[in-house]
């Protein structure tokens, strides 16, 4: 149990630079401001950048996701309720790429921790408290970034339409990279804190309580994560910045400095939020503040589908994969 225990979490992460990396840098490749490979290069780049970042400044994101379960205190259970966990938004993860529809690891992930934890049978290993900042980040994610995106394009768009092409290709490059490192500093934090975590139980010794992610765990998280990013983050690309919107290179400029800035603010607040959607609502937001007539709202409607089938799915699944390894086990 413990082997599949460290595999599935390195299987997350993987995933996680597989399907959700590549939308930091989908508007710069979706412009031809980069090309892929050397997108992918950089944003692996700027995501450990970011994890070691913000684990030296705390780990405020990190101690909020390690706070949602008691799984450490059960024993053996806990064991296959964190596999379970794991293993079940490896699934529904590369299961939405299939059809190229970005999904959020993070909102799978806690969802995941909830349906391995009630799968536990005892209602005390949910701490109900502190899922006060995951509904808030829930929501935030997407309003904030849908707003900054609009405003920002509102307000800077004609500016940036009259910079020639190297400079603008410049600003996209730059809001590209900070873009990445928000990645790292928010999706960075949790899976090193879940890494943290799997590894503690599997030596069956207690995680420090309060403590953030060790350095350590970020840079493993993030090479992981860079090395998803290079094998699969294509087909994310095109269904975000190509069919899903149509942008030229000021939206995604745009997009790329409103969503790092709401991923900014909302790490410093602790908010363990979803980076696919706070960039897919910047992307939209910049988009619709152009002209709606560029949002496709066939495919939006998709990736809201998504969004709504996260929660229900991923808990459900984590549920089942939980209550079956227990009954292995026993």
């Amino acid at each position: 149990m413990r082997l599949l225990l460290l595999f599935s979490v390195l299987a997350l992460i993987f995933v996680n630079g597989w399907t959700d990396a590549p939308n930091a840098i989908a508007g710069v490749v979706a412009t031809g401001s980069m090309p892929y490979r050397t997108a992918a290069r950089m944003a692996a780049a700027c995501n450990l950048s970011g994890a070691l970042l913000f684990c030296l400044l705390g780990g405020q994101v990190a101690k909020t996701i390690q706070n949602l379960s008691g799984f450490s205190q059960a024993a053996e259970g806990g064991l296959c309720a964190l596999a379970g966990c794991f293993l079940s938004v490896v699934l529904f993860a590369a299961a939405a790429w299939r059809w190229g529809i970005p999904t959020s690891e993070s909102h799978g992930l806690m969802a995941g921790i909830l349906g391995s934890s009630l799968a536990l049978g005892d209602e005390s290993a949910v701490c109900w408290q502190d899922w006060q900042p995951v509904l808030a980040g829930l929501f935030l994610s997407l309003g904030l970034g849908f707003f900054l995106g609009w405003i920002l394009y509102r307000l800077a768009g004609s500016l940036l339409l009259r910079m020639g092409d190297r400079r603008l290709t410049g600003w996209q490059k730059a809001g590209a990279a900070a873009c990445a490192v928000m990645h790292g500093g928010q999706d960075g934090q949790k899976f090193a804190a879940m890494l943290g975590l799997a590894w503690s139980m599997a030596e069956n010794r207690p995680l420090a309580a309060g403590g953030g992610p060790h350095p350590g765990a970020a840079v493993l998280c993030a090479a992981i994560m860079g090395l998803g990013t290079l094998c699969g983050g294509r087909r994310i690309i095109q269904k975000t910045a190509v069919e899903m919107v149509k942008i030229d290179k000021s939206q995604g400029t745009a997009a790329d400095l409103s969503s790092a800035a709401a991923l900014l603010v909302l790490s410093l607040m602790g908010l363990p939020v979803s980076t696919t959607h706070t960039k897919t609502a910047a992307l939209t937001g910049c988009a619709a503040a152009r002209s709606t007539s560029s949002v496709r709202l066939s495919i939006i409607g998709q990736m809201l589908a998504a969004w709504l089938l996260t929660f229900p799915l991923c808990g459900l699944l984590s549920w089942l994969l939980t209550r079956f390894l227990l009954i292995l086990m026993s």
